[in-house]
């Protein structure tokens, strides 16, 4: 048996490392361990709703806005509960859609070209698409610019973009005119153009796939459907095979009907089950076997009380706690979603990932790139619904009110819960479950693995060197990944150099010693 350590697995931020066991050359167990103490919750104890709405928007620099969004949810149902406040108006919620949605197509573009893309473009892989080749490709750079008119556009409405300022319990903050609402519209049509017509994925698949580019169908959708034939070329299929499980919160409100666009519910032993709010709550449990936390931490998230560390204890690897829904481990992300929704645009789970719930690395990248083109046909539609004469902020937001409320959202890495108790305004209690929490948590005390500790079971490692297959596995959960690996075997002790940023320059250092 070879123990290998892949610490830190994330492109962008170091606080997350992998422990593998390998016995000829196929991973036969995992560990997933979250490096750094969060603590949000702790903070938000003794303030208002507004003030959590605040603190916790800053919780992550990249879902810089799904946090201040959950918060504010919470708090808005906090006070619904306490029968002091009727809901936001129309344009707010509307707003938030729209604004969710465009932060979709930021965040899926940054995944798809520079955390996933590289792992599949020519300069790294040799797969001939020079295109999604890093900070040199034509695919990347492009991506690039569309990515920096997307922040553009979520900074009209929030007046800054990342952490905006605008969304608060009650609605927005601010009044966008029609000359705002046009500017965001404008932007997102520039970034659509770029993107492609959805109805042009057949005709581009069958472009890519015989080497063939015509940006009259949209260069960043041949770019996408490039690392799509690219991973499912490289068996992107066989790998991160995961149970099958998932679970989401539902987004995406008609104001006026409070339907979804992605229905709140879970996908578990081969079906569909759609959910109420009250039904998700209920299911919902965190446990602290294997975390620095207290054992008091965990249960029940509407009743544990913030998260209490205990560094020194046994057994545990992880500041991550294990959230469990009825006792299981879910999935959480586009996949989830999609699967409960019931899509699978053009068939392209069904024809290229062996099934449209199929849990496995390649139809995770294929239901990020199916839903960058699903939100991005609705965003126009909820940009046109906000009426600026309308109000943006309820008239009824209480100054002060005593209840608990929860708050449900789907960033675009999953599943994501607020929880908050206020006694006469302040808060008492505060909870947060994030998506990275339900995908890449510890085990569990029945001493069941998280999805990512049971995805990369079976993956295999040809060179302990460069163990790129479990690094596809891992990055297609999107966490950030750095450029810094180090990897430790018990075998030998070299060191090499790969170039997996800009050949000639960027490096990536891979550390491996006894």
């Amino acid at each position: 048996m070879v123990e290998v350590t892949i610490d830190p697995t994330t492109r962008i931020e170091g606080h997350h490392g992998t422990e593998l066991e390998i016995e000829d050359g196929t991973v036969t167990e995992a560990k997933s361990m979250m490096k750094m103490f969060r603590g949000a919750e702790i903070i938000t104890v003794g303030r208002t709703p507004r003030d959590a709405a605040q603190l916790t928007g800053t919780v992550c620099g990249v879902c810089f806005l799904c946090h201040r969004l959950c918060s504010s949810k919470a708090a808005e149902d906090a006070a619904r509960n306490a029968s002091a406040f009727d809901g936001p108006p129309a344009n707010a919620v509307l707003t938030r859609d729209a604004s969710e949605g465009i932060f979709y197509l930021w965040n899926h573009a940054i995944h798809l070209f520079a955390l996933v893309g590289p792992d599949y473009s020519d300069a790294v892989a040799g797969t001939g698409f020079d295109r999604l080749d890093p900070l040199e490709g034509d695919g990347y750079m492009g991506a690039l610019e569309s990515q920096r008119k997307i922040m553009n556009a979520l900074a009209e409405f929030g007046g800054r973009s990342p952490h905006p300022l605008s969304y608060v319990p009650g609605g927005l903050a601010t009044r966008p005119d029609a000359s705002t609402i046009e500017a965001v519209r404008s932007r997102v049509r520039e970034v659509s153009n770029w993107l492609g017509p959805t109805e042009a994925v057949p005709e581009v698949l069958e472009n890519v796939q015989n080497g063939t580019f015509d940006p009259e169908l949209g260069e960043g959708l041949h770019d996408i459907v490039s690392i799509l034939v690219a991973a499912a070329r490289e068996g992107a299929a066989d790998i991160g095979q995961g149970p099958n499980r998932y679970y989401s919160n539902g987004i995406f409100e008609d104001p006026e009907t409070d339907e979804l666009f992605f229905p709140r519910g879970v996908y578990r032993n081969g079906s569909v089950e759609l959910l109420s709010k009250a039904e998700v709550v209920d299911g919902i449990t965190e446990d602290t076997e294997y975390a620095w936390y207290t054992d008091d931490s965990g249960g029940s998230p509407t009743e544990a009380k913030p998260p209490e560390p205990e560094p020194d204890k046994e057994a545990a690897y992880s500041w991550g706690k294990a959230p469990r829904f009825d006792g299981e481990s879910m999935e959480v992300g586009p996949l989830a979603r999609l699967v409960i929704a019931d899509m699978d645009p053009f068939n392209l789970r069904e024809e290229l990932g062996g099934g449209p719930a199929e849990s496995n690395t390649l139809n995770r990248l294929v239901a990020r790139a199916q839903e960058t083109l699903l939100v991005r046909d609705q965003v126009l539609e909820w940009l046109d619904a906000i009426d600026p004469a309308d109000p943006f902020m309820s008239d009824d937001w209480p100054a002060a009110f005593t209840g608990e409320g929860v708050g449900l959202f789907e960033p675009s890495r999953g599943a994501l819960s607020h929880y908050m108790d206020v006694q006469d305004g302040t808060i008492e209690r505060y909870q947060i479950i994030t998506p990275t929490l339900w995908n890449i948590g510890p085990r569990d005390g029945a001493g069941d693995p998280s999805i990512l500790e049971e995805a990369v079971v079976g993956d295999d490692v040809d060179d302990i060197e460069n163990p790129l297959g479990v690094m596809r596995t891992i990055r297609s959960f999107d966490p950030c990944l750095a450029c810094g690996v180090h990897v430790r075997s018990p075998d030998a002790e070299y060191e090499t150099v790969i170039e997996p940023v800009k050949p000639g320059s960027a490096e990536c250092l891979v550390e491996t010693d006894g």
